[in-house]
Parts: C-alpha cells; sequence; structure tokens
C-alpha cells in the first residue's frame, strides 16, 4: 500500500482563514502606542517639590 498523501502544508486545507483574525493584534499594536504616545506628551513623571511644614517652637523643645 502506498500513501499518496501531500504533506504540504499549503494544500491540503480547503478551510481559509478569516481576514478578521489578523486585524486584532494590529489593532492592539496600534491602540497601545497611541496611549503610549499620549501619555508621553503629557509630561510622564512631574519633578517632586519640597513640603517644608512649620513646627510650632512648642513642639520643637518636646
Amino acid at each position: 500500500m502506498k500513501n499518496n498523501r501531500n504533506l504540504s502544508s499549503f494544500e491540503g486545507s480547503t478551510r481559509r482563514r478569516s481576514s478578521r483574525l489578523p486585524i486584532l493584534p494590529i489593532v492592539l499594536v496600534v491602540l497601545v502606542a497611541a496611549l503610549l504616545a499620549f501619555f508621553w506628551s503629557r509630561g510622564g513623571e512631574q519633578p517632586q517639590q519640597r513640603v517644608e511644614k512649620t513646627i510650632p517652637a512648642e513642639k520643637l523643645g518636646q
């Protein structure tokens, strides 16, 4: 018995993939890139400012 099966992965499948499947990852990547660009344009991390609290003279001696 001789097996005449074709081992090519391109010809064996009659079912075609949906065209929506590759679009979803592309949309997600573009969305993440847009969010990163948006947050980057807002300035990112703000420099910290020193906070000076006034302490009454009575509490300094305690």
